[in-house]
């Protein structure tokens, strides 16, 4: 076995590689710059050094997306579509990573992996035309979609954004009315090797959800107990009608992971985010 990690410089890619390695796994990665995933002369020439590709690689900036429209089909939809193509020709396994953002949030309770999509974003459109065209052309391939990664590396990284915010504002303000389930990168990494050879769609996250307004002052209880340099004295749940952004976001997308729950232990991702904090120093960030 020889794993091939796209977008081996982001959050998740960097925490995947390590974990790989950790158990003796044969590995490599390759950062846009390296290997640009919807060139596909670039994708045959890595295909050929690797029995299995997982594609961390996309455009995840949500409101950027909308004005960016073209780079963000390139990466979440032309990208997955070559893989798929050059991975069922030579014969190498892939399992691409997706996002809760393909549901709309008005179910009113976990979405199961078979639950219709509707995106209300173009980031949440070309991930949802990704994992479409993916299983079309390689329905060997494995998709696993997952929501709120905190803990790995990158500027997208939402917990040290937060950790930075309480260190030099006294009063923060989240939305309470968008809920979603925080995903542990390291947790995410575990299970990405555990899915390494299955085939079809998975939903992973930690369990439990919570409020971005939640998921801030949890890590500001934990910041202040680990005597970081905080200054912040508030943080004020607001509705999103008071945080209007350029994309839509769906308001209640937590994942269920019944199916993947067969094959790993999941934990809580209260559990998980003392165990993030269980690495940190207390320094400023």
């Amino acid at each position: 076995m020889r794993v091939w990690v796209t977008g081996s410089s982001g959050q998740v890619g960097q925490v995947l590689l390590k974990a790989l390695r950790k158990r003796g796994i044969d590995c490599f990665g390759t950062s846009h710059a390296e290997a640009d995933i919807a060139d596909e002369a670039a994708v045959r020439a890595r295909m050929k050094e690797s029995t299995h590709v997982v594609n961390t690689a996309a455009y995840c900036e949500v409101d950027p997306a909308e004005t960016h429209r073209e780079k963000a089909f390139r990466a979440n939809v032309l990208g997955p579509t070559v893989l798929a193509k050059v991975a069922k020709e030579t014969g190498s396994h892939l399992l691409h990573i997706s996002t809760d953002y393909v549901f709309d949030g008005t179910l009113g309770r976990p979405y199961v992996e078979e639950d219709k999509t509707d995106p209300l974003n173009w980031y949440g459109e070309t991930k949802r035309e990704g994992e479409l065209r993916l299983a079309e052309i390689n329905p060997e391939a494995c998709t696993v979609r997952v929501s709120w990664v905190f803990g790995g590396a990158g500027e997208r990284n939402y917990a040290p954004r937060i950790l930075h915010e309480l260190q030099v504002k006294k009063e923060l303000r989240f939305v309470d009315d968008q809920m979603s389930c925080p995903t542990y990168a390291v947790d995410l990494a575990d299970a990405l090797i555990v899915l390494l050879d299955k085939t079809g769609m998975y939903h992973y996250c930690n369990e439990g959800w919570v409020s971005k307004h939640g998921f801030a002052m949890a890590i500001w209880e934990r910041a202040k107990r680990k005597h970081f340099p905080i200054v912040c004295e508030k943080i004020v749940p607001i509705a999103s009608s008071e945080f209007p952004t350029v994309a839509k976001r769906p308001l209640f997308t937590p994942l269920n992971t019944q199916k993947i729950k067969a094959l790993l232990p999941i934990r809580s991702w209260q559990e998980a985010l003392d165990d993030y904090f269980s690495h940190l120093k207390p320094s400023f960030l």
